[in-house]
């Protein structure tokens, strides 16, 4: 007798124990924080639809960094090429022209 006790106490606790570890805190979903185009928030957007665009142009301003930064390499590049062309003089002129020397 007592081992079917102590049976139906195990198992009775396994089932309330098996409840218990299925069940994880979800987190709420994290909102994403951008910016409409403009007019946009005139449309009577759902939030759903908010973030989606959110998404999307937070996505596409990391892409248009990198590129910007690209270019800005590509510029740098060819601004010190060009330079290297240069004789002394020219250099010395040019720097004078741009630091407002040249009178």
């Amino acid at each position: 007798m007592f081992r079917a006790g102590s049976l139906a106490l195990f198992t009775a606790m396994l089932v309330l124990a098996g409840g218990l570890v299925g069940q994880e805190k979800k987190d709420p979903p994290v909102k994403v924080k951008g910016t409409l185009p403009a007019n946009w928030g005139k449309l009577g957007l759902t939030e759903t639809q908010v973030q989606d665009i959110y998404k999307i142009r937070n996505k596409a301003g990391e892409e248009i960094s990198k590129l910007k930064a690209k270019i800005a390499e590509i510029e740098a590049a060819r601004d010190k090429d060009s330079k290297a062309v240069l004789t002394a003089e020219q250099k010395k002129r040019l720097e004078d022209i741009l630091t407002g020397k040249d009178k």
